[in-house]
């Protein structure tokens, strides 16, 4: 038995397809085509966007049936000394050479969070400039010229994770250095 989500999925790929058998969008010379029909760019449109919320929706839907966690994805494993041990132990716990006991610990990692919430800003933004290309393709069966400029900015969106690539690329490295 189908769910509801594929039946939605099914009605708007057939609604698609029919818009696509109406439409002249596809004639030999589409540069002297009139513009698509509007019912049709929004359909197209629309299709795409509610496409991107089942699409999240099913994959949050598979995740909440599952062990998996959004702290535990955001989490980063660590060197923390340990504060645990025998009662007459000195605090922090010292081992027979007399160095700090150091155990992994998963701790929350400010740069994965930032990488995230790029990840999320970058998304609405390439689907926002994506929908505003669709509708100008749709009108004029051309890109818009100042598309360049939206790549660049999109591009430039990317050093919001500039924090994450600096914490990753300074892991490498730290086994160069003298241990304390």
């Amino acid at each position: 038995m189908l769910r509801i989500r594929d039946r939605i999925f099914a009605s708007a790929l057939s609604a698609t397809a029919i818009g696509l058998a109406w439409s002249n969008a596809w004639a030999a010379d589409a540069a002297k085509q009139d513009p698509a029909p509007t019912w049709f760019t929004y359909t197209v449109i629309a299709f795409v966007l509610v496409g991107i919320l089942i699409a999240i929706l099913c994959i949050r839907g598979a995740l909440g049936n599952s062990t998996w966690s959004i702290s535990d994805a955001l989490s980063e494993e660590a060197d923390v000394t340990a504060m645990i041990g025998p009662p007459d132990a000195p605090r922090p716990f010292l081992d027979a050479s007399q160095k700090p006991v150091t155990i992994s610990q998963m701790r929350a990692s400010s740069s994965r969070l930032i990488a995230l919430m790029g990840m999320i800003v970058i998304l609405f933004m390439f689907i926002g400039f994506g929908t505003f290309s669709m509708y100008y393709f749709a009108q004029h069966w051309e890109l818009p010229d100042s598309i360049d400029e939206v790549v660049k900015f999109l591009l430039a969106g990317l050093t919001l994770f500039a924090p994450y690539v600096v914490n990753k690329f300074s892991s490498l490295f730290e086994g160069l250095s003298p241990r304390r």
